[in-house]
């Protein structure tokens, strides 16, 4: 019998992958405004001060294929609970770093824990619940404590800081602690295997995670300096090389670490693609929008966190209601409708701007958004986890949180690039920048809009895991 059969068990067990999905998403934006505070105390330079926020995303993002690939392999539990522990043991040691070296090594053994926890939850959500429609309303509520982590990030930084910089790295640790007491108790235990073990693929492993790590550097790197310096563009090209190296290992693979026919999928490729470029623009926004609020309107970290907190509300309550509605009459066209009110809050703010009042501009704008992105995130999961088994979910998971991390990684590259090159061409950085993030959103809402029609039935989309 499946703990979902237990009363109480499947609720329980839902809480805690969603506490650890919520501080893996809030762990990325949460430092970004006590910068000022750790350079002022650790005295690192400006060039190094960033890699504070960037080590986490290159971690998360250069492991999460690994990640998903080893809870396939080695059990779903077990990859969580080991994981999610060294979450926790790196939250309690950034509290006590003493320079910036250690402050960017704390980050991003945080980045990679997050980077096994956050496929391995996923995976453990679609086995805990054996029913169609019931599962779908845990996968929005899944789904929407990400994005809620995420967008609230900024906020609970804020007031974080209030107390002290060390508290943006330490507040998650009591929680994953709390979680981690409680995991073994209602988390389904791994299934044993009837046959023999898969062979894992450590050639696989050994290219595609520097390659990813490179990638994610490369890009991380340019959004700094720039795409001409020799650290981006020399990572890129390592990148590109062992990416390729990794196809040919897969191709060859009789039990591959990334089955390349997964990505034959048109479901997975879709919402993969959707997610990369839906993400990375609202980063991208995110990103500008911040720097304009301080530099511009002169408001403080905090204020400026509490923008984008309107969004997280949207998406805490209406995400698990718009994951249902895509189980039941498919994804494509919510994912569009959704896109689209993210492209509309874009234009709005380009229009507005400058022409009425601070605080309505960020109100009007923050509407569409929020439920733009209340409407997306969980349509993209859903989608991406509609025609996989259980023994590749993990895997599914980690290509999906894959995409969210890279895809934010270039698009904010992008938009860098085009802020920091405008004023040479006379333009205002800022409308210009805003103006890329709406250009790509509108593309973005075309690429959305060409998806699979068809819409899953509840039998097809979720079997029953026994």
């Amino acid at each position: 019998m499946t703990i979902s059969k237990r009363k109480g068990g499947a609720g329980l067990a839902l809480l805690l992958l969603c506490a650890a999905n919520f501080l893996d998403a809030m762990d990325v934006s949460t430092i970004g405004v006590a910068l000022p505070a750790i350079q002022a105390e650790l005295g690192m330079k400006a060039t190094s001060l960033q890699w504070a926020v960037s080590a986490y995303v290159l971690g998360y993002g250069g492991f999460l294929l690994l990640g998903g690939r080893v809870a396939d392999v080695f059990g779903h539990r077990r990859t969580f609970l080991w994981s999610l522990g060294i979450f926790a043991a790196a939250s309690i040691a950034g509290g006590f770093v003493d320079s910036g070296p250690t402050l960017i090594a704390a980050r991003l053994v945080k980045g990679i824990a997050a980077a096994f926890t956050a496929p391995a939850a996923l995976a453990l959500l679609l086995s805990v619940f054996g029913e169609g429609n019931a599962r779908a309303k845990a996968l929005g509520v899944f789904a929407s404590t990400g994005a809620t982590g995420f967008v609230l990030g900024m906020v609970l930084g804020g007031a974080a800081t209030i107390i002290s910089w060390r508290a943006t790295l330490v507040m998650g640790a009591p929680v994953a602690l709390i979680a981690l007491a409680i995991a073994p108790f209602v988390l389904p235990a791994d299934q044993p295997r009837t046959g023999p073990r898969p062979t894992f693929d450590w050639a696989g492993a050994l290219t595609i995670t520097p390659g990813l790590l490179l990638f994610v550097f490369g890009i991380t790197h340019a959004a700094a300096a720039g795409w001409d310096t020799l650290p981006t563009w020399g990572s890129l090209f390592a990148a590109v090389v062992l990416i390729g190296l990794f196809l040919v290992v897969e191709m060859r693979h009789a039990d591959p670490m990334v089955p390349l026919a997964i990505f034959r999928r048109a479901k997975l490729s879709h919402a993969n693609a959707v997610a990369a470029l839906f993400q990375g623009v609202y980063v991208g926004f995110q990103f500008i929008a911040t720097l304009y609020y301080q530099n511009v309107f002169g408001w403080s970290a905090f204020a400026t966190g509490f923008c984008f907190a309107f969004g997280g509300v949207c998406v805490m309550f209406l995400a698990p209601r718009f994951a249902a509605i895509g189980q039941s009459r498919g994804t494509t066209a919510l994912m569009t409708a959704g896109v689209a009110l993210q492209a509309a809050s874009y234009i709005l703010w380009i229009s507005a701007v400058g022409h009425i009042h601070p605080v309505l501009l960020v109100a009007l704008s923050q509407i569409p958004l929020g439920v733009g992105y209340a409407m997306t995130y969980p349509s993209v999961q859903v989608a991406a986890l509609s025609d996989v088994e259980e023994d590749k979910s993990g895997l599914a998971s980690g290509l999906l949180f894959a995409s969210f991390q890279i895809g934010g990684g270039i698009v904010l590259a992008a938009a860098s690039a085009v802020f920091a090159a405008a004023p040479g061409f006379g333009w205002d950085p800022y409308f210009a920048g805003i103006t890329f993030v709406a250009t790509v959103s509108v593309a973005v809402t075309l690429v959305a809009a060409l998806g699979p029609r068809t819409s899953a039935r509840p039998e097809d989309v979720y079997q029953a895991a026994e």
